[in-house]
């Protein structure tokens, strides 16, 4: 699997197909793979024609995954095998996610307890897909003292691709992203590490490669607070507000409810507040108290 440098994140409620293609549109020749929200998997196994409605249409540049999620390796495998026959250009399975709602059903970051139970499940997917298998990780639970057998486990599994997240399940975001963790993990497996976790701003990118020796970036709310970080390009006020009109129209085009259209855009305009991208004439409150979508606007002068 030939590894572009720079990837989008998997995020719940955020990256959809409206959101994918536009950060693709907004950094030209920058993202080079996608990946769908996290697809949970029990039983029985999704279908394809479910599968190919989570991915949507493919649209031209990056590479487009399917993220799964779940703790039978025969449901996964089977799933796995139908999302490369709805037209995923590879399937990510995630160990990441650090939801009480997820570890309560043993999916998820909980996998990280359990390294040879995690191997077990990549190794099935990996032997019935046809396209490339990549899993995403935090560094671990409570601490990192699995991590070099957790990498090691996910390579000899046969993963195509490793993305660490500098975090521990039990750190927030507002803790710091450790990049130390991805060094070693690097160091210690030969398949390319996707390094994710404390990208801020557009230079954070050379400086984790520096840092880490990651062979490539993923990049997750950054993506959202700041919707031109992967190019670097710094637009004025007025291209920004034109960047949420775009989102608004292309989650609408895309069948989302109005007060789900009105969420994510509330959710958007507080990402790029909080991370001083969109100075607010009237202040954050009043915007997300706008129960409409021109009272949103209007607040946003």
């Amino acid at each position: 699997m030939k590894v572009p440098p720079l990837w989008l994140a998997p995020m719940e409620g955020i990256t959809d197909r409206s959101f994918r293609k536009l950060a693709v549109e907004t950094n030209p020749n920058c993202i080079g793979a996608v990946c769908t929200e996290f697809v949970r998997i029990t039983q029985p196994p999704l279908s394809v024609e479910k599968l190919r409605s989570e991915l949507g249409n493919k649209f031209e540049g990056p590479m487009h995954g399917l993220q799964l999620m779940g703790n039978n390796p025969q449901m996964l495998a089977a799933s796995a095998q139908n999302a490369a026959e709805a037209g995923a250009d590879f399937v990510d399975l995630n160990f990441g996610c650090p939801a009480p709602r997820v570890l309560q059903h043993c999916a998820g970051s909980a996998l990280l307890d359990d390294p040879p139970e995690m191997e077990k499940l990549i190794s099935a997917v990996v032997q019935s897909c046809s396209v490339p298998v990549t899993a995403k990780i935090r560094a671990g639970g409570n601490d990192d003292s699995k991590l070099k057998e957790i990498a090691q486990r996910v390579e000899g599994a046969g993963a195509s691709a490793l993305c660490v997240h500098g975090r521990l399940r039990s750190e927030t975001y507002s803790d710091p992203c450790n990049w130390n963790r991805i060094r070693k993990v690097v160091q210690a497996t030969s398949i390319p590490v996707i390094g994710n976790g404390g990208i801020e701003k557009h230079t954070d990118i050379a400086q984790m490669k520096k840092e880490t020796g990651c062979a490539a970036v993923m990049i997750g709310r950054a993506a959202l607070s700041n919707p031109w970080i992967f190019s670097g390009e710094t637009p004025a006020r007025q291209r920004k507000l034109e960047w949420l009109t775009t989102y608004l129209t292309r989650m609408e085009e895309s069948g989302a409810l109005p007060t789900q259209a009105l969420g994510r855009l509330k959710q958007a305009v507080k990402y790029m507040a909080n991370a001083k991208q969109l100075e607010l004439t009237n202040g954050l409150a009043l915007c997300l108290r706008s129960s409409t979508q021109e009272e949103l606007f209007e607040s946003l002068g």
